[in-house]
């Protein structure tokens, strides 16, 4: 009774000079995202649960940084109060953060090159990119005859992707036609190019310069020619690609959660947070576009279909 008296008239001081238990408690997140679309929510919601259930209550300050946000659209927020993390979703969000932020750590998630994060000793984060063993093992499930692939990549950064996928390619006597593109531009005289016998066309690499002008060329491509093309999202499967493997993106927010609970709670530098891959994946398919390109879909493997667009 004694100990719930003090407890009590402790509480009670704290009240009345201004505090609250959670003002106590909450750790201050300064969150930066480049857009505002349903995938950057469902992550934000993923992260703020994530976090909570590993123990952390956090007051939240919400931003958008898009393409052309300058530096003090990132400078304002941070003046009051100085958060004790940032967290970034999107590539343009994160790289303005990274070029602008040297003290305060800083978690990235919804980002296609994790390499930019490797280089930042106050950064970690979860990437988009899938490994290459994963994307070759659902691309010979869903059509293990095909021989001839031609992979779009960006040779700035997927000439690594490129190269693992071509390995994995070549043990089951597949072959991987080079298809480097550094701008949406080029890509029409790029697909003038490729052999005219081909099994398919891969858009392995997320980092590659696809603009809306593009994915309307590789579509038409594909279905002039009959040829499948394996997108780089479920928007591209609805639009008619035959198949791509989308994320579940509350899994990757607490994956970011994980990564923040290690800064928060544990004291550890975000340099000693080896970046991380997804974890979850969901591959979808357009049946229409199988009908169409007359593409056999296995009954072995529709079980782990996560979506069919139709």
């Amino acid at each position: 009774m004694l100990f719930r008296r003090r407890l009590d008239l402790i509480c009670a001081v704290l009240i009345g000079c201004g505090f609250s238990a959670r003002t106590l408690a909450a750790t201050d997140i300064l969150v930066f995202q480049s857009h505002d679309s349903p995938p950057y929510q469902q992550t934000l919601d993923g992260f703020k649960a994530g976090l909570a259930a590993r123990g952390v209550e956090a007051d939240y300050q919400i931003h958008i940084l898009h393409n052309d946000a300058g530096t003090e659209a990132f400078s304002q927020p941070l003046q009051n109060p100085t958060p004790k993390l940032i967290v970034t979703l999107g590539t343009p969000a994160t790289r303005t953060v990274l070029a602008n932020e040297r003290n305060i750590p800083v978690v990235a998630g919804l980002v296609l090159d994790t390499e930019e994060l490797r280089k930042n000793q106050n950064a970690c984060g979860v990437g988009l990119n899938f490994p290459a063993a994963l994307q070759w093992n659902w691309f010979h499930r869903l059509l293990p005859e095909a021989r001839q692939i031609a992979v779009i990549y960006d040779p700035r950064h997927g000439s690594a992707l490129f190269q693992a996928l071509q390995q994995q390619a070549r043990a089951e006597n597949a072959t991987l036609i080079a298809a480097p593109t550094m701008e949406p531009e080029d890509l029409p005289s790029l697909l003038q190019s490729l052999p005219p016998q081909l099994d398919a066309i891969w858009a392995a690499d997320g980092t590659a310069p696809f603009n809306s002008a593009a994915v309307r060329e590789l579509l038409l491509y594909s279905f002039r020619n009959r040829t499948p093309l394996i997108g780089l999202s479920a928007q591209w499967v609805k639009a008619g690609a035959f198949y791509a493997l989308d994320w579940d993106y509350a899994d990757l927010g607490d994956q970011v959660a994980e990564l923040a609970s290690n800064v928060l709670r544990k004291g550890m530098s975000p340099a000693a947070l080896t970046p991380q891959e997804p974890r979850k994946v969901r591959a979808v398919i357009n049946s229409k576009t199988a009908e169409h390109m007359k593409l056999p879909l296995s009954e072995r493997w529709l079980p782990e279909i996560a979506e069919v667009f139709q």
